[in-house]
Protein backbone atom coordinates (compact mmCIF):
# COMPACT_ATOMS: atom_id res chain seq x y z
CA UNK A 1 0.00 0.00 0.00
CA UNK A 2 1.49 3.56 -0.60
CA UNK A 3 2.31 5.49 2.07
CA UNK A 4 0.91 8.94 2.59
CA UNK A 5 4.18 10.25 3.02
CA UNK A 6 4.79 9.26 -0.61
CA UNK A 7 1.47 12.19 -1.63
CA UNK A 8 2.59 14.89 -4.50
CA UNK A 9 1.29 18.58 -4.24
CA UNK A 10 -1.08 17.32 -7.18
CA UNK A 11 -3.03 14.97 -5.44
CA UNK A 12 -2.69 16.89 -2.24
CA UNK A 13 -4.36 19.87 -4.04
CA UNK A 14 -7.14 17.49 -6.13
CA UNK A 15 -7.88 15.98 -2.98
CA UNK A 16 -8.75 18.80 -1.30
CA UNK A 17 -10.73 20.26 -4.39
CA UNK A 18 -12.46 17.03 -4.47
CA UNK A 19 -13.65 18.17 -0.59
CA UNK A 20 -14.36 21.76 -1.31
CA UNK A 21 -16.98 20.51 -3.87
CA UNK A 22 -18.05 17.44 -1.57
CA UNK A 23 -18.34 20.34 0.82
CA UNK A 24 -20.58 22.37 -1.86
CA UNK A 25 -22.63 19.73 -2.50
CA UNK A 26 -23.42 19.61 1.03
CA UNK A 27 -24.13 23.31 1.23
CA UNK A 28 -26.32 23.22 -1.24
CA UNK A 29 -28.85 20.32 -0.23
CA UNK A 30 -28.79 21.73 3.74
CA UNK A 31 -30.34 25.27 2.05
CA UNK A 32 -32.54 23.07 0.33
CA UNK A 33 -33.72 21.48 3.70
CA UNK A 34 -33.64 23.62 6.46
CA UNK A 35 -36.84 25.74 7.48
CA UNK A 36 -35.37 28.83 8.55
CA UNK A 37 -34.81 31.42 5.87
CA UNK A 38 -31.73 32.66 7.66
CA UNK A 39 -30.17 29.51 7.16
CA UNK A 40 -31.24 29.19 3.88
CA UNK A 41 -29.00 32.13 3.05
CA UNK A 42 -26.16 31.01 5.41
CA UNK A 43 -25.80 27.93 3.69
CA UNK A 44 -26.06 29.28 -0.11
CA UNK A 45 -23.14 31.97 1.59
CA UNK A 46 -20.95 28.67 2.45
CA UNK A 47 -21.42 27.21 -0.66
CA UNK A 48 -20.26 30.76 -2.26
CA UNK A 49 -17.46 30.37 -0.35
CA UNK A 50 -16.17 27.16 -0.63
CA UNK A 51 -16.33 27.97 -4.54
CA UNK A 52 -13.86 30.73 -3.62
CA UNK A 53 -11.93 28.41 -1.49
CA UNK A 54 -11.49 25.93 -4.82
CA UNK A 55 -10.06 29.28 -6.55
CA UNK A 56 -7.88 29.91 -3.94
CA UNK A 57 -6.48 26.24 -3.52
CA UNK A 58 -6.17 26.48 -7.77
CA UNK A 59 -3.85 29.75 -6.84
CA UNK A 60 -2.18 28.29 -3.94
CA UNK A 61 -1.19 25.10 -6.50
CA UNK A 62 0.32 27.36 -9.09
CA UNK A 63 2.08 29.71 -6.69
CA UNK A 64 3.39 26.37 -4.66
CA UNK A 65 4.17 24.59 -8.14
CA UNK A 66 6.55 27.37 -9.66
CA UNK A 67 3.68 29.03 -11.90
CA UNK A 68 2.64 25.26 -13.19
CA UNK A 69 -1.85 25.91 -13.74
CA UNK A 70 -3.90 23.41 -11.93
CA UNK A 71 -5.09 20.94 -14.13
CA UNK A 72 -8.73 20.00 -15.11
CA UNK A 73 -10.12 17.78 -12.64
CA UNK A 74 -11.66 15.51 -15.19
CA UNK A 75 -7.97 15.10 -16.98
CA UNK A 76 -6.55 14.83 -13.53
CA UNK A 77 -8.68 11.70 -12.42
CA UNK A 78 -7.64 9.83 -15.95
CA UNK A 79 -3.97 10.27 -15.55
CA UNK A 80 -3.37 10.52 -11.70
CA UNK A 81 -6.12 8.33 -10.61
CA UNK A 82 -5.81 10.87 -7.55
CA UNK A 83 -8.86 8.97 -5.90
CA UNK A 84 -7.05 6.45 -5.24
CA UNK A 85 -4.52 8.12 -3.92
CA UNK A 86 -4.07 7.52 0.48
CA UNK A 87 -4.55 11.25 0.76
CA UNK A 88 -7.97 11.12 -1.42
CA UNK A 89 -8.93 8.24 0.61
CA UNK A 90 -8.15 9.82 3.90
CA UNK A 91 -10.47 12.70 2.77
CA UNK A 92 -13.51 10.58 2.14
CA UNK A 93 -12.82 9.01 5.90
CA UNK A 94 -13.17 12.88 7.15
CA UNK A 95 -15.77 14.06 4.95
CA UNK A 96 -17.64 11.09 6.29
CA UNK A 97 -20.19 13.47 8.02
CA UNK A 98 -21.06 14.91 4.25
CA UNK A 99 -24.02 12.21 3.33
CA UNK A 100 -25.87 11.92 7.02
CA UNK A 101 -29.17 12.87 7.58
CA UNK A 102 -30.51 15.60 9.76
CA UNK A 103 -33.49 15.42 11.95
CA UNK A 104 -33.82 19.42 11.95
CA UNK A 105 -32.18 23.16 11.28
CA UNK A 106 -30.09 22.38 14.25
CA UNK A 107 -28.72 18.98 13.35
CA UNK A 108 -27.79 19.74 9.88
CA UNK A 109 -25.89 22.96 11.50
CA UNK A 110 -24.36 20.46 13.90
CA UNK A 111 -23.63 18.56 11.32
CA UNK A 112 -21.69 21.46 9.03
CA UNK A 113 -19.84 22.17 12.07
CA UNK A 114 -18.78 18.59 12.62
CA UNK A 115 -17.27 18.60 8.67
CA UNK A 116 -15.78 22.04 9.32
CA UNK A 117 -14.07 20.26 12.84
CA UNK A 118 -12.90 17.42 10.96
CA UNK A 119 -11.57 19.22 7.93
CA UNK A 120 -9.64 21.56 9.95
CA UNK A 121 -8.09 18.86 12.08
CA UNK A 122 -7.31 16.94 8.77
CA UNK A 123 -5.25 19.90 7.47
CA UNK A 124 -3.83 20.44 11.06
CA UNK A 125 -2.40 16.85 11.29
CA UNK A 126 -1.62 16.83 7.75
CA UNK A 127 1.15 19.76 8.07
CA UNK A 128 3.07 18.03 10.17
CA UNK A 129 3.20 14.60 7.87
CA UNK A 130 5.38 15.74 5.41
CA UNK A 131 8.66 16.43 4.18
CA UNK A 132 7.86 18.92 1.32
CA UNK A 133 7.70 22.13 2.00
CA UNK A 134 5.30 23.00 -0.55
CA UNK A 135 2.76 20.55 0.78
CA UNK A 136 3.45 21.73 4.51
CA UNK A 137 2.50 25.60 3.29
CA UNK A 138 -0.16 24.61 1.63
CA UNK A 139 -1.97 22.53 4.68
CA UNK A 140 -1.01 25.29 6.50
CA UNK A 141 -2.87 27.54 4.66
CA UNK A 142 -5.51 25.31 4.17
CA UNK A 143 -6.06 24.80 8.08
CA UNK A 144 -6.50 28.48 8.20
CA UNK A 145 -9.27 28.83 5.93
CA UNK A 146 -11.01 25.54 7.48
CA UNK A 147 -10.45 27.07 10.70
CA UNK A 148 -12.15 30.46 9.61
CA UNK A 149 -15.21 28.45 8.19
CA UNK A 150 -15.08 26.95 11.24
CA UNK A 151 -15.66 29.56 13.19
CA UNK A 152 -18.30 31.05 11.02
CA UNK A 153 -20.69 27.90 11.83
CA UNK A 154 -19.74 27.75 15.25
CA UNK A 155 -21.43 31.19 15.35
CA UNK A 156 -24.28 29.79 13.88
CA UNK A 157 -24.62 26.79 15.65
CA UNK A 158 -24.20 28.63 19.17
CA UNK A 159 -26.59 31.25 17.79
CA UNK A 160 -29.52 28.53 17.47
CA UNK A 161 -29.23 26.92 20.86
CA UNK A 162 -29.38 30.30 22.62
CA UNK A 163 -33.27 31.02 24.07
CA UNK A 164 -33.13 34.45 23.07
CA UNK A 165 -33.01 34.36 19.25
CA UNK A 166 -32.20 38.01 18.70
CA UNK A 167 -30.03 38.96 15.94
CA UNK A 168 -26.59 39.40 16.23
CA UNK A 169 -25.44 42.52 17.49
CA UNK A 170 -23.73 43.56 14.32
CA UNK A 171 -27.15 43.27 12.85
CA UNK A 172 -29.10 45.44 14.61
CA UNK A 173 -29.66 48.52 12.74
CA UNK A 174 -30.26 51.08 15.77
CA UNK A 175 -26.74 50.02 16.87
CA UNK A 176 -25.27 50.39 14.08
CA UNK A 177 -26.95 54.12 13.14
CA UNK A 178 -25.93 55.44 16.62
Amino acid sequence: MESIKNTTLLQAVASSIQHEKDCFDFYLKAAEQVKSSDLKDFFNELAEDTEEHITLIQKMYSELSGGVAFPNLKELNAVHKFHKTPIAKMMKKVDKNINADYKDDLDTVSHALKISEDAREFCEKMKTKFTDPSIKRFFNKLAFIKEEERIMVESQHIFLQQKDKTKYYWEDESLLNS
